[in-house]
């Protein structure tokens, strides 16, 4: 059974459908990518698998159970960076684990915050605000308190939109570095990048938009474990990547052509 399951789900708001017929299962410690034009409701199927929304037809599931509200079994990293503006770094991960691990004391949350801190480059810095790092700084805070939790599945909605070229590598090599231990997550990962999809997932599903509607799923099928340098070199690369592109422009054409689409996506 898949530790993540949609079914038949449509999404909308009031007469503009989102989302139309999504069907999914994502198997345990599968990391898959959704890919799709602006508006085509990738973020709303996070935030359905989130318990953030509901859909108006179909049933979501994670381990079998129906998803009716956030959970600790999922964590999210939204685009937003969502920290608390008045807790330091440190804080805002320390206060994910104050809800996530209940038996902890407060010194071992306190070196947990501070080594996913530091995983994600920020050493030193879990002493300063929100309001004094960079968007990039702070959305690698947000990572580090995903990270931290725990929690079996791992939501990303562009993660690393805000973060320079070389930040942006190094977390890739982190998520690709997580994949490969024993026991590793179940992750849905948003992105415009597709070479960002390819180097990290297993399976990366193009979305239409208007409403958004699986159109095509790809199996990378590149071996893992994977670092970005060694994928990026890799002959196969290339080809899944070019696929990608192919199916994208195809979906955009589709849609400027008169006719095309039939509501409004998020």
């Amino acid at each position: 059974m898949p530790l993540i399951r949609l079914e038949k789900i449509n999404f909308g708001y009031d007469r503009a459908r989102v989302l139309d017929g999504i069907d999914l299962d994502v198997a345990d410690g599968e990391f898959v990518a959704v890919i799709g034009p602006s508006g085509c409701g990738k973020s709303t199927l996070l935030r359905l698998l989130a318990g953030l929304a509901f859909p108006d037809a179909g049933a979501v599931t994670v381990d079998g159970a129906a998803i009716t509200a956030p959970g600790l079994d999922r964590a999210v990293v939204f685009q937003d960076y969502s920290l608390f503006p008045w807790l330091s770094c440190r804080d805002n991960v320390v206060l994910a684990l104050e809800q996530a691990r209940l038996g902890r004391d407060k010194r071992d949350r306190r070196e947990i915050a501070e080594k996913y801190l530091r995983l994600v480059g920020l050493a030193g810095d879990g002493e300063k605000l929100p309001g004094e790092l960079s968007g990039g700084m702070r959305q690698r805070t947000a990572i580090a308190r995903a990270l931290a939790v725990n929690a079996p599945v791992l939501l990303m909605d562009e993660p690393f939109g805000a973060l320079d070229e070389i930040t942006r590598a190094r977390q890739q090599d982190l998520l690709l570095e997580l994949m490969s231990r024993g026991g590793g997550k179940t992750v849905l990962f948003v992105t415009h990048d597709v070479e960002e999809a390819v180097i990290l997932a297993d399976r990366v599903l193009v979305l239409s938009t208007h409403p958004g509607r699986i159109v095509r799923e790809l199996t990378v099928d590149l071996p893992r474990p994977r670092s970005r340098s060694a994928t990026l070199r890799h002959p196969r690369f290339n080809q899944l990547r070019d696929e990608l592109l192919t199916e994208l422009n195809r979906v955009i054409d589709d849609y400027l052509q008169p006719g095309g689409g039939d509501g409004a996506g998020i």
